[in-house]
């Protein structure tokens, strides 16, 4: 008569894996960080060819200026944006499986941020800097949909940072702490609100650009409470 040994080496799918919530609070926060590095080179490039809302030739001359820190920016953006939409979308998953349907409406909507985003980068990275250097006309087109792009970004971020974050507020069983919620709310309403001043026309590109940098610092303290609270 035999006995049967147990398999040597073979672990299960639950003790190898880590959590949903892990694996895109990690992602997130490394995503974060990287796009905090990036609005730290768009901030040292020149305004005008950075952020949305100038005239052309001023974004011209600030592209031919600023090329190099523009496509460091973008190259930094667009590896950043990737990962941080991929924990991103976790979580968002995560969240309909746990049918938090609002919540999960919400990071959604990062999420196209983060896809617009990405085109944002790519943009700035290898398509203004060569135009604005040709002294190109397409350029003026180019940078308007750069523009309108980034803003489009960053309304989707906060839009979808306000959703995501006051369900958090209300859950019984929130992943991130009430007080960096309460904060994300309220750089979410900004992001809205400095957006849609420059949709009409207003000079807020500025506002613009500190409320992308100042979300994306706290969505990597966000990235790291949510890998923490699954642990």
């Amino acid at each position: 008569m035999t006995t049967a040994r147990p398999a040597v080496g073979i672990r299960t799918h639950a003790a190898a894996d880590p959590s949903a919530l892990t694996v895109g609070g990690i992602a997130l926060a490394l995503g974060s960080l990287g796009v905090v590095a990036t609005s730290a080179l768009y901030a040292l490039s020149p305004p005008a060819a950075a952020l949305p809302g100038f005239q052309s030739d001023l974004a011209l001359a600030g592209a031919i200026a600023g090329a190099r820190k523009l496509a460091a920016a973008g190259l930094v953006g667009i590896f950043s944006d990737v990962v941080m939409a991929t924990g991103v979308l976790v979580i968002a998953l995560e969240l309909f499986r746990r049918e938090r349907a609002v919540a999960a409406a919400g990071w959604i909507g990062i999420f196209l941020s983060v896809a617009i985003f990405i085109l944002v980068d790519a943009t700035a990275a290898w398509v203004l800097g060569p135009l604005a250097g040709m002294k190109d006309a397409a350029f003026a087109g180019f940078k308007l949909l750069f523009d309108v792009l980034f803003l489009l970004g960053t309304a989707a971020f906060g839009g979808g940072a306000t959703l995501a974050l006051l369900d958090e507020l209300r859950a019984p069983m929130p992943m991130v702490g009430k007080s960096l919620a309460a904060g994300g709310v309220l750089i979410g309403l900004a992001a809205i609100l400095a957006s849609a001043a420059c949709f009409v026309g207003l000079p807020f590109g500025q506002g613009v650009g500190i409320s992308v940098a100042l979300g994306s610092a706290l969505f990597a303290a966000l990235g790291v409470q949510i890998a923490r609270s699954s642990a």
